[in-house]
């Protein structure tokens, strides 16, 4: 009938090939922060990531400004994905990358999978079948063979390596909750609008802590250009087009699903790790790479639309 025409929703390899994408940007960002960290705090960089960020999305948070929750209860869930996603992730995980190595941190995204597909079931009560379970399992031992975990040397407080670790770790379960959040968020919120809300409360609540203390470090040593070059990619590629890429397919696919995607960094971080910092990077990485591959794609292989956010 005239008027009730259906508009065709994109299909899953569209949403599919926009993951790829989105952890590809990501896969690179822990190798790009490891050399930013070298010459700046943890503080200064991310809040010079979000502000970078938030300069992209402050045209969008204008024009849909009446479409900005007018009151703090309505204000808070979008406060809240600022605090996971872009605050406290960011400081545990770049504090942790101090100590650790990057391939480390961009192989331990694991974890966040784990995380999302648990939170999901406990408070969103998501179904999870057996394809997200196996894929899981799948990309689960592809991750253990890139990263080629060594077994004689377990002891988590050994090495300064090991404390980074667990820093990086409790990072990435924090910015699960970012997706477990978002997901409700999401309902009434667009992805584009979701996305620029929470960088814009990351940047208030880095700027309120730590504002004073980066102004007189940047006035003091100013970042070389190199500097700003990684936190321009960490601002524009993998924050404010990362994110809102990640929000769109979480607007219309279920949590925990879109959670198994992030296994795919570490087939990205860890050859560039190895390449710029000399990680080491196994012989038995390939195997491990077409592990993970094929856990994402069971994983999706049964995969229900949902429908969309508001636009």
């Amino acid at each position: 009938m005239i008027g009730e025409e259906k508009v065709k929703k994109p299909g899953l390899a569209f949403d599919v090939t926009l993951l790829v994408l989105a952890n590809v940007s990501w896969g690179c960002t822990d190798v790009v922060a490891k050399f930013a960290l070298s010459e700046m705090s943890t503080q200064a960089l991310i809040w010079l990531r979000l502000s970078i960020a938030l300069l992209a999305f402050l045209p969008v948070l204008v024009i849909r400004r009446k479409e900005i929750p007018g009151t703090i209860r309505g204000l808070i869930p979008f406060a809240a994905l600022g605090l996971c996603g872009f605050v406290l992730d960011f400081v545990l995980v770049y504090q942790g990358l101090k100590l650790s190595v990057a391939s480390h941190a961009t192989a331990f995204r694991i974890s966040e999978s784990l995380s999302i597909l648990v939170l999901a079931v406990i408070i969103l009560r998501e179904k999870v079948g057996a394809h997200s379970l196996v894929g899981l399992i799948t990309g689960m031992a592809g991750v253990v063979l890139v990263l080629d975990i060594d077994l004689k040397n377990l002891s988590l407080f050994a090495t300064g390596t090991r404390l980074g670790d667990l820093l990086i770790i409790s990072g990435i379960f924090v910015e699960a909750l970012y997706t477990i959040i978002g997901k409700s968020v999401l309902k009434k919120t667009s992805p584009l609008l979701s996305t620029g809300l929470a960088i814009l409360f990351g940047w208030l609540i880095m700027s309120a802590v730590y504002g004073a203390g980066i102004t007189s470090e940047f006035m003091s040593k100013p970042p070389s250009p190199g500097g700003i070059l990684s936190a321009a990619y960490l601002g524009l590629i993998a924050t404010a087009l990362g994110f809102w890429i990640y929000y769109i397919v979480l607007s219309r696919r279920d949590s925990h699903r879109v959670g198994i995607s992030i296994m795919i960094q570490p087939v990205v971080g860890i050859p560039l790790a190895a390449l710029i910092f000399h990680d080491r990077m196994t012989p038995v990485f390939l195997v491990g790479t077409a592990l993970i591959a094929l856990g994402v794609t069971i994983a999706f292989s049964s995969s229900s639309q949902e429908s969309p956010a508001p636009g």
